[in-house]
């Protein structure tokens, strides 16, 4: 599979998952851009078995680097960066999802990627705890106990600002 193919498969997913990390529509969009820019380099030097667990992989430890270079700098001092209307900005955009960002932002760091990984990206126990670089009994006791406090959080219809 090419790079090509594989930005077409993965575009969505990718960025979906840049902006639950970030929740911010430009750094999610570099970050996907760097995301596929190093994908593009791993994949000349080699082939990748299993690609998408891979990919989001790639994409978490982008997200961790920007996060590590840029941890002084508030998002209030972020320049805003013109984007465009597109489907991805319209769904990210809806309240929904609004919501359901704020209620993960409310979980432990590990509940909250586990979640994004499983259950919003579709990602297996073995994949998220292969991107996560935990185990699998752990990942799950993380689901187990995330979506327990999501359905905690949805029944009390209470959202706290992080």
């Amino acid at each position: 599979m090419d790079l090509d193919d594989i930005y077409r498969q993965y575009l969505h997913d990718i960025y979906r998952y840049l902006y639950s990390l970030c929740q911010s529509k430009p750094l999610a969009e570099d970050l996907m851009q760097d995301t596929f820019y190093k994908a593009h380099f791993a994949l000349l030097n080699g082939t990748i078995q299993d690609i998408k667990p891979w990919l989001f992989k790639v994409a978490y430890y982008t997200y961790i680097d920007h996060e590590r270079k840029n941890k002084r700098i508030t998002m209030e001092e972020q320049v805003d960066i013109i984007h465009y209307i597109t489907p991805e900005s319209q769904i990210v955009e809806s309240e929904s999802f609004q919501i359901l960002i704020q209620y993960l932002n409310t979980l432990s760091f590990n509940e909250k990627h586990a979640i994004i990984l499983c259950d919003v990206n579709g990602c297996s126990h073995e994949e998220a705890a292969a991107i996560l670089n935990l185990k699998i009994n752990t990942i799950k006791s993380h689901l187990f106990r995330g979506r327990r406090k999501m359905r905690e959080l949805i029944k009390e219809g209470v959202v706290n600002d992080g």
